[in-house]
């Protein structure tokens, strides 16, 4: 079987509005292997809703659409659904009576614009919206099936789960065996070449590899069926093998996760004196649950009289060396270790951009400095890239930087 996905909405069209859902329902859909024939973003009108359609139940076995179905007049994609499958609206009053007590729940008036949201397909399936108010829509025709979601990427994803295993079980598609191995500070085209080897090996015997990279990171994820997991839990144990110093975890892991494990492990405390990274390690940190038994606080100190004043930092270092340098690095990382009482500190100090860089300093340069009671590490790194990719990187290196130091493989 193949799928297509639509997403409805101007604000897509004139790059208002990022369409992440796409991205997401077609790995969803990869990872139950299901191929996607093609992902169509389209205006909220009867025509471009219509020609999709029409384009799509040709061509494919499963149609996907989000977007279109909020409660203003804006948003016509229920109506035009409804009457392209010959269907009518009617009041689904279980799902009125829900929505309304979500709006007193919370204070606030239940008008008959919430109420129209439960009118829905007399002869569609409903699939209940466990996060909002904008019921999801299953239609038939032709033996194809099409259904319809809101745009709100939380509940689009909501309602996604809920109708996965259903694909699964219609279409016989097997259950499949996805093993996931996650590297930082490698880039992907070495790591590839350095497996090659491995990943001849793999192929030919007919299991999926994928690399899938991001800022700093990548994924070698691996698949094949359910019988074949331990013959995949090998060859992903031969892939770790060669870079240790580089892994960090599986599936979902986060480097914020598996430091504060490390953390937990240890018994130890946790701070941050960020400079170009303005906090945003922080907030990583503290994103993952139970962060306040091992992270103690942040001091954002970006201005030269802001690192002297809070974390000691030596006025005749600051103006001999300047902000970005070993030696302010070193001694923002130690400040934080005294000002905060902390058993490790990450310190971070660099040129965004993208202005402020020089010859010697250009735009990219970053110091990082992991700091412990008895001695400090630090390095130097060159993204040279975007201000906000720049950023993003100066924490995921960072956040790597002390997992290294967490398990001695930083001299």
């Amino acid at each position: 079987m193949t799928a297509e996905i639509i997403t409805i909405g101007d604000e897509i069209l004139v790059g208002q509005t990022v369409d992440t859902n796409s991205a997401w329902i077609a790995k969803q859909l990869k990872l139950i292997g299901v191929p996607v024939r093609q992902i169509l973003s389209i205006a909220d009108t009867k025509e471009a809703i219509t020609s999709a359609l029409d384009a799509a139940i040709k061509s494919t076995d499963l149609v996907l659409v989000t977007g279109g179905l909020g409660p203003t007049k804006d948003d016509i994609t229920k109506q035009v659904l409804v009457e392209y499958f010959n269907d009518e609206l009617v009041l689904h009053q279980d799902i009125s009576d829900e929505i309304e007590a979500y709006f007193k729940s919370i204070n606030r008036p239940f008008l008959e614009v919430n109420r129209q949201q439960a009118m829905l397909p007399k002869n569609a399936a409903v699939v209940r919206n466990d996060l909002g108010t904008a019921s999801g829509m299953w239609f038939k025709k032709n033996g194809k099936d099409v259904i319809s979601m809101p745009g709100v990427p939380y509940e689009m994803k909501g309602l996604m789960k809920k109708v996965l295993p259903e694909f699964q079980a219609k279409y016989k598609l097997g259950d499949f065996y996805h093993r996931t191995v996650l590297f930082q500070g490698v880039p992907e085209s070495i790591l590839a070449d350095e497996v090659s080897d491995l990943e001849n090996e793999i192929r030919s015997k007919g299991i999926s590899m994928a690399y899938l990279p991001s800022t700093g990171q990548v994924k070698v994820r691996l698949t094949a069926t359910l019988e074949r997991q331990e013959e995949i839990a090998r060859y992903i144990e031969q892939i770790v093998s060669r870079f240790p110093g580089a892994f960090f975890g599986y599936e979902e892991d986060k480097l914020e996760k598996v430091i504060g494990k490390l953390l937990l492990e240890k018994n130890k405390t946790l701070g941050t004196v960020e400079s170009c990274t303005g906090g945003a390690i922080a907030a990583r940190i503290v994103s993952i649950p139970g962060s306040s038994k091992y992270f103690k606080g942040s001091i954002v100190s970006y201005a030269y009289e802001i690192k002297h004043s809070l974390v000691d930092v030596p006025n005749e270092d600051l103006w001999e060396y300047g902000a970005v340098s070993k030696e302010v690095i070193e001694k923002m990382a130690v400040g934080g270790i005294n000002k905060l009482d902390v058993d490790y500190c990450i310190a971070t100090s660099g040129i965004a951009g993208p202005d402020g860089g020089t010859e010697m300093k250009p735009v990219g340069t970053v110091w990082i400095a992991i700091a412990t009671r008895e001695k400090v590490y630090s390095k130097k790194f060159n993204f040279k890239q975007n201000r906000s990719r720049n950023i993003e990187s100066t924490v995921v290196y960072g956040l790597n930087y002390l997992r290294r130091v967490l398990i001695g493989i930083e001299d």
